[in-house]
């Protein structure tokens, strides 16, 4: 009996606060149908609200757009225009390089590589010596010095001889080529016997016969043509200046040669390195210009630079007197610290003191 006593519970007495619940329960619910309520209300406020400052804000923008976009251009421009002419002056200034290393390195060339020498000349014997003889002398004004030393020269004489009765009974004659220095010394000489090409006398009857419409008309004529290589020279110091030929008639005999024409016909043969260089000289002379290009505008980028790029040459400057002013700036203020005075105490007085 007393456990199931004990089992049964009493129920707890009401509360006395039930009332102030029952109105908080009951101003809870006014509120919340409130704000449902006038929340559409609120939405719409905080949307006009929203859109007028959207609105004044793309008006302040539309406003100051014009201002920013001129700038904006007047700033491209500005550039455009600076680049314009920078890229104009640097064009000119590697423009006139080229032609300073094209004119360099063609010089340089030229001072180097020599030509070979190429001459071909009349030449007149004198009938009134003995010994009639012709002199070729070098032009001052082109080739002071005719050959240059170190090439190899070729003499020829080339004789232009008519088929007449003298020359034929002639026979040989001789020929002598010498070459003359500045100061009228020989050089070099040559000395060999020459004659007329012989031709028979049917032979000569069967070629007038078969030639001659030719010989009457004028196309062709009754003469031989001679070249002899006379004779071949190392040039070197003393220089050589002129070519002396000399006509000398058969021993016991004072006969000589009748002539049309006489040439003399001079070639120099360079050196090796030198007729090399001669045959690529074109090519030598566009990388000898390259070369002295590079090395011109690396002395322009190394010397003259504020020149070839004032704009960054101004930048630079501003950039390293700012530093300046920073490095003075920071400089200063270590000295204010350095200088202000330590505030003393109690611990550093007493150390000091003691």
């Amino acid at each position: 009996m007393e456990e199931l006593d004990i089992d049964l519970k009493i129920p707890d007495p009401l509360r006395a606060d039930w009332f102030m619940t029952l109105v908080d329960i009951q101003a809870d619910l006014i509120y919340e149908a409130l704000v449902v309520l006038t929340s559409p209300l609120y939405l719409l406020y905080r949307s006009y609200s929203r859109a007028t400052a959207t609105i004044s804000a793309a008006e302040r923008a539309v406003k100051r757009a014009p201002s920013r976009i001129k700038s904006g251009v007047a700033g491209v421009v500005k550039r455009t225009w600076y680049g314009l002419i920078g890229a104009c002056q640097v064009s000119m200034v590697m423009v006139l390089a080229l032609i300073v290393a094209a004119v360099l390195g063609i010089g340089v060339v030229s001072i180097y590589v020599e030509k070979p020498v190429v001459v071909r000349e009349r030449l007149f014997f004198d009938y009134t010596e003995e010994n009639p003889s012709a002199v070729f002398c070098f032009d001052k004004k082109k080739r002071p010095f005719g050959v240059p030393v170190g090439h190899k020269v070729h003499v020829s004489l080339v004789l232009w001889m008519p088929e007449s009765d003298l020359n034929r009974r002639l026979g040989l004659f001789q020929l002598k080529v010498e070459l003359l220095s500045i100061k009228g010394e020989t050089i070099a000489r040559s000395s060999q016997p020459c004659m007329l090409r012989f031709r028979s006398k049917p032979i000569r009857l069967a070629r007038t016969f078969v030639m001659s419409v030719p010989l009457v008309a004028g196309f062709a004529n009754e003469a031989q043509t001679m070249r002899i290589d006379a004779l071949v020279h190392q040039e070197k110091w003393p220089r050589t200046k002129a070519v002396r030929a000399t006509l000398i008639p058969r021993a016991q005999t004072r006969l000589l040669p009748q002539l049309y024409e006489a040439e003399v016909v001079i070639n120099s043969k360079p050196p090796w390195t030198k007729r090399m260089a001669y045959n690529w000289r074109w090519t030598l002379c566009v990388w000898t210009s390259m070369y002295l290009y590079l090395v011109i505008l690396m002395t322009l980028l190394w010397c003259f630079r504020p020149v070839l790029f004032p704009y960054v040459a101004s930048r630079t400057v501003r950039e390293s007197e700012t530093l300046e002013l920073e490095e003075e700036v920071m400089e200063r203020r270590f000295r204010e610290r350095r200088n202000k005075p330590r505030r003393r105490t109690f611990i550093t007085t007493h150390e000091t003191y003691t």
